[in-house]
């Protein structure tokens, strides 16, 4: 008698050992479930950022092909066709010269203009426009590119570039912009390595801030650059 409550006993252990694992390995289960529709909203929403920064770029072609601006496909830069190799500034200062000052506010009206198209097309998008001045290096006893002097000047020159068109009622920090003014001075990526000359010039960079697509546990409150 007692051998058989001995076996009954340890068959109601199994049972309740078997059930507990079940439920564990439920539990398991519905983790692994939602982890993996975690993963797969968010490999949703980085698809669905890079085809609208492909897109964007294209219009970034599309939109400088008639302006006083051009659009540099492998550094995602804008350059004033008129000033390459021409120097708009006082030597040796950050004034811009009279005889420019008419290029200088119709490139500025084109930025603002683009920026408006852009912000037409894609009024989800905010951007970051960077106005980058930069300097020339001597070809003859070429100057340190770490020079002090040429990343201040370059600075002062970007600096001077917005002040004028703000000045001219040329609003760049509308359609959700934010501004950034710097000077690489005799350094960055922006530079034409072959026409040293070509380097008396400013740079725009227009940089997309596209927001995640809302996903069912997401809504879209990060910019792509973001960390989470």
């Amino acid at each position: 008698m007692a051998r058989e409550k001995h076996k009954d006993s340890f068959w109601l252990s199994y049972s309740d050992l078997m059930t507990s694992l079940f439920f564990i390995m439920l539990v398991l289960f519905i983790v692994c479930i939602g982890k993996m529709g975690k993963a797969l909203g968010e490999a949703t929403a980085t698809i669905e950022q890079l085809r609208q920064i492909t897109q964007l770029e294209t219009q970034f072609a599309t939109l400088s092909q008639s302006s006083t601006l051009k659009y540099i496909e492998e550094n995602k830069t804008f350059i004033a066709k008129d000033f390459e190799g021409i120097e708009i500034f006082e030597s040796d200062d950050n004034k811009i010269k009279p005889i420019y000052l008419g290029k200088v506010k119709q490139v500025g009206k084109d930025i603002e203009k683009l920026l408006a198209q852009l912000h037409e097309k894609n009024p989800q998008f905010s951007y970051l426009l960077v106005i980058e001045g930069m300097s020339a290096n001597r070809v003859i006893n070429p100057w340190n590119p770490n020079r002090p002097y040429n990343y201040c000047l370059s600075y002062a020159r970007a600096m001077s570039l917005y002040l004028f068109w703000e000045k001219e009622g040329i609003n760049l920090r509308k359609y959700n912009t934010e501004i950034q003014i710097c000077g690489s001075g005799l350094n960055g990526i922006n530079r034409d390595k072959e026409v040293e000359a070509n380097n008396k010039r400013f740079v725009i960079q227009i940089i997309p801030k596209i927001s995640r697509p809302k996903t069912e546990k997401h809504n879209a409150s990060k910019s792509w650059y973001e960390d989470e």
